[in-house]
């Protein structure tokens, strides 16, 4: 009888990395390497750090449940992001109005180090015995910038005030983060681990990337990140380092040509991996402007790093949809000539014709075969690729093919 945590082990121990041709089956012969002794007890050891965060934010919130003799921890407040424009200007941080949310943020960082998502941070402190989240399956998480967000604002609360709180607790999440990234560079959806599509290499919601960035601003130790130590600097580049080269193996190669990326990565194989009914495998337009718009961020980018940029550009010229224009619910797009390029959200891996998907598990080539639910519920199609390929054409004079 294996238990949860050996069953883990034993799926993930066992991982290859290899650069990824998805128009070509994973074998053997295909694959760069098999795991050395040494890769296997980097997964052996990642996953004895998940379970080990996971039993302490457990325990912390059993011991405060039992001092007060609660049986089941209360919830905060539900809202859709976390209760406050994320945007502010440093006299913010310096108002009580900035200083009484930090508080808030502060109250909720989990004792692993991360924080939930669509939890209210905007009304009250959290409470002893209540839960750090909302939903349970997202706590922590970096799901819809979480974690992410709060580190951002932390770095400026405290280059704004100088409140060590804010130091510290940043200190921590970057711990948290850097404790999260897979061997192979990537990061789960979720940490500790809970299982299923939450564990697969996440690109969705610009993940991947809003992780980059700050591990890069530590690294340069610049700006609202100026309080970086020395160390923190080197153990963020060495992270960055490590997710540049998962960001590159997991770039799709199909047809012999570099493209983009998926929306999520298998942990284990790198390939594209489908996460929720209708989000299928294959290549995702909207998830790779934020890693694409990053890359392009980069002080001397290595020349495989300037090829990718290249190659994903060229992808997004060669399947741009133009003169024509989408409203959410609609069965099919309409004419219009001044409509700036769009693209869909999904494409399949090979053939590059776009992919829709519904909660049956149903993958469709057009849209009108969606149910109107789905139609109405997801972003089918995207113009988002617009701004980041005008980046590349001012990118591009500097680093020409």
């Amino acid at each position: 009888m294996f238990s949860k945590t050996s069953l883990l082990i034993a799926l993930l121990s066992s991982c290859f990395i290899a650069p990824l041709h998805a128009d070509t089956p994973a074998t053997k012969e295909s694959n760069a390497f098999t795991q050395t002794t040494k890769d296997k007890a980097a997964w052996k050891t990642y996953l004895a750090k998940s379970q080990a965060l996971r039993k302490a934010d457990q325990v912390f919130l059993k011991n405060e449940l039992k001092m007060l003799g609660q049986k089941k921890a209360s919830l905060p407040e539900y809202t859709k992001e976390f209760g406050f424009e994320v945007k502010q200007k440093t006299d913010w941080f310096k108002s009580a109005e900035g200083k009484r949310v930090m508080d808030i943020i502060l109250s909720f960082q989990t004792p692993s180090g991360g924080w939930s998502k669509r939890t209210d941070m905007s009304k009250a402190p959290r409470k002893p015995g209540q839960a750090f989240g909302v939903e349970q399956d997202y706590i922590p998480t970096f799901d819809n910038g979480a974690t992410s967000t709060q580190l951002m604002l932390l770095a400026q609360a405290h280059q704004a005030t100088g409140d060590k709180r804010y130091s510290d607790a940043f200190a921590k999440g970057l711990d948290f983060i850097i404790a999260a990234q897979y061997p192979n560079g990537g990061w789960p959806q979720n940490f500790p681990l809970v299982g299923g599509y939450h564990d697969h290499i996440t690109y969705n919601d610009a993940l991947m990337s809003d992780l980059m960035v700050i591990l890069h601003k530590v690294a340069l130790a610049q700006e609202e990140y100026s309080f970086a130590t020395p160390a923190q600097q080197q153990a963020a580049q060495t992270s960055l380092s490590r997710a540049l080269d998962c960001v590159l193996k997991t770039q799709v190669i199909s047809n012999g040509k570099r493209t983009i990326w998926g929306a999520q990565h298998d942990a284990k194989t790198l390939q594209p991996a489908k996460a929720r009914a209708y989000e299928m495998i294959s290549l995702t337009s909207s998830e790779s402007v934020g890693m694409l718009n990053f890359l392009m961020d980069l002080e001397s980018p290595s020349s495989e790093i300037i090829n990718a940029i290249h190659a994903a550009a060229a992808w997004y010229e060669e399947n741009k949809i133009v003169g024509k224009t989408w409203t959410r619910g609609d069965a099919l797009l309409k004419e219009d000539t001044n409509a700036p390029p769009m693209w869909a959200r999904f494409y399949e891996i090979g053939t590059n014709k776009p992919l829709f998907g519904d909660r049956d598990d149903s993958v469709h080539y057009e849209l009108a075969k969606v149910s109107e639910e789905r139609r109405l519920g997801y972003a089918w199609y995207t113009t988002s690729p617009n701004e980041v390929l005008a980046k590349y054409t001012r990118w591009a004079k500097q680093y020409p093919q």
